[in-house]
């Protein structure tokens, strides 16, 4: 399943970050990881007209609508600050990792989540449930956000174990001239 550098449905892809059998650490240095990946999420914008799409990739979910789970902004991102998003901030890599948070990442106002990179680039069967903050918690990426309700335990945290994305694996869209849709 390493799809870094590699086309799938139709796009090239790059690794951001996963862990078990897909293990990449985000940067630790919070500023530059969070710096690199928003180039990379802009990178579609000049040929896509939109922030480029956001694929995880998951081999240990137990629910099939988590195996592949699609982000696509739809806002510009607020600026950095490490740690917790605040009402005028944002730490992107923390927000997938470890914090998944509604500040500045509110469902069908901030982003869409999809089951499929087809359904995300046609705009069609967007998840209609979202789940976040969870007091100090290290739950991440999506927490109990699913399809039509809310599905348990398919969230990932490089802080804690307990959720069943143990082997999962983050790839951001890569721009092409030959990208077809």
């Amino acid at each position: 399943m390493n799809l870094d550098g590699a086309e799938y449905e139709g796009r090239s892809w790059k690794q951001l970050f996963g862990e078990g059998i897909f293990f990449l650490p985000p940067d630790y240095d919070a500023a530059a990881g969070d710096a690199e990946m928003r180039a990379d999420l802009d990178a579609c914008v000049a040929s896509e007209g939109r922030q480029c799409l956001i694929l995880r990739k998951c081999t240990s979910c137990t629910v099939e609508s988590h195996k592949e789970i699609v982000y696509k902004r739809l806002t510009p991102w607020f600026p950095f600050q490490e740690g917790i998003s605040t009402d005028t901030t944002i730490d992107i890599v923390n927000l997938f990792t470890n914090q998944w948070r509604n500040n500045n990442n509110v469902l069908h106002v901030d982003y869409e989540l999809y089951s499929s990179v087809q359904d995300a680039l046609t705009g069609t069967d967007e998840w209609e449930q979202a789940d976040y903050n969870s007091n100090n918690h290290k739950y991440g990426f999506p927490r109990n956000s699913g399809p039509t309700g809310y599905v348990s335990n398919q969230w990932n945290s490089y802080a804690w174990s307990g959720g069943h994305a143990d082997h999962h694996a983050f790839f951001i869209e890569v721009p092409s001239e030959t990208t077809v849709v």
